[in-house]
């Protein structure tokens, strides 16, 4: 499963089940320091900012480049990171249990071929903060809205 078809799924379930009152969202945000997370999705009514980085195996989640090293790098209330289903399963020893819990990350899986479900693993720590002013575009919309 590729980047944009967890990106998209993630979308729809957040449209979905986190917009009780509008939402306002970016697929690869520029921040002011050019860092680019997969999905910037700003619930309005509490005005949180959530963050995502989608990887397309589990692999890739712990490589030096991507994954929990870019989420590291992005500022949000909420960081969450995407993989398939079927990467979510290799991980028989638990390492991204400990990832997550240890970085307050939450893990998002996704399956399916034409229809695509999402499943929340681990829900991410929140952290306080108003972090829509690193993103100057989504920033832009909300102030002018």
């Amino acid at each position: 499963m590729d980047e944009s078809t967890l990106v998209g799924a993630v979308l729809r379930y957040f449209r979905r089940y986190y917009c009780e009152h509008g939402c306002m969202w970016y697929i690869e945000p520029v921040s002011k320091r050019w860092d680019r997370p997969d999905l910037l999705f700003v619930q309005t009514r509490r005005n949180v900012l959530h963050i995502f980085e989608a990887e397309p195996t589990l692999l890739r989640a712990f490589s030096k480049e991507h994954g929990f090293t870019q989420l590291r790098k992005y500022k949000g209330n909420y960081k969450w990171l995407i993989l398939p289903d079927e990467e979510v399963e290799k991980d028989v020893d638990g390492r991204l249990d400990r990832w997550c819990s240890r970085s307050g990350i939450g893990l998002l899986s996704v399956s399916g071929r034409k229809h695509f479900w999402v499943w929340e693993i681990f829900r991410p720590q929140y952290i306080h903060g108003d972090f829509l002013k690193y993103y100057p575009e989504a920033e832009d919309e909300w102030i002018t809205g």
